[in-house]
Formats: C-alpha cells, sequence, structure tokens
C-alpha cells in the first residue's frame, strides 16, 4: 500500500471511532436501533480498516498507540462541543499527560 494510502486510511478509522463513540449516548444503552446500529458499523469499518492496515505491513505497536491517544481526545471534544459536557482542567491535562506517555512508551524498544 502506498504510504498517502496508508495515512488516509489511518485518519478514516481515527474519525470513525470517535463518530462511532459519540454515537453512544444516543444509542441509550444500545436500545435505540438506528443510532445502535450506526454505532456498530462505524466500530466495525474502523476495526476492520486497522485489520487492513496491520495486513498492509502496519505495526500494531503503531497503530494501537496512536488509537489510544487520539479516540480519547476526540471523545473529549465531541463531549464539550455537542453535548455540553464540562471539560475540566485537570481531566483535560491527566489526558494530554496520558497520550503523551503512550506516544513516549511507543518509542521505547
Amino acid at each position: 500500500m502506498p504510504q498517502s494510502t496508508l495515512i488516509l486510511s489511518f485518519a478514516i478509522a481515527i474519525v470513525l471511532q470517535i463518530a462511532a463513540a459519540s454515537l453512544l449516548p444516543a444509542t441509550r444503552g444500545f436500545t435505540a436501533l438506528i443510532p445502535t446500529a450506526t454505532c456498530l458499523v462505524l466500530f466495525g469499518v474502523s476495526f476492520w480498516m486497522m485489520a487492513r492496515l496491520t495486513h498492509g505491513g502496519v505495526n500494531l505497536s503503531i497503530i494501537a498507540p496512536i488509537m489510544a491517544a487520539t479516540v480519547p481526545l476526540g471523545a473529549i471534544a465531541t463531549g464539550v462541543l455537542v453535548y455540553g459536557e464540562p471539560a475540566p482542567a485537570m481531566r483535560v491535562g491527566l489526558l494530554l499527560s496520558a497520550c503523551a506517555l503512550i506516544g513516549f512508551a511507543s518509542t521505547l524498544r
């Protein structure tokens, strides 16, 4: 796979996971059919794309830490901007610190 295709696929997988996570409140505990089906399809397609990326040669040790850092940040942004959730500085600071640690840990051999 060309590098540009890998990067685009990875970006789409991240966006799909954030979109799926953002739909979780609308599923009402997986009791609302349409939001639940949409959420599950989005998660499924995202995981399929991740599987294709690993099959294409991208190391899981690269994909997983980046996803672990970016998806929660996107979910927090969605919670704040769409659902009006509070974003205390301590929560955001701790999450950013955790993302930095995940990034650092992924560079260790």
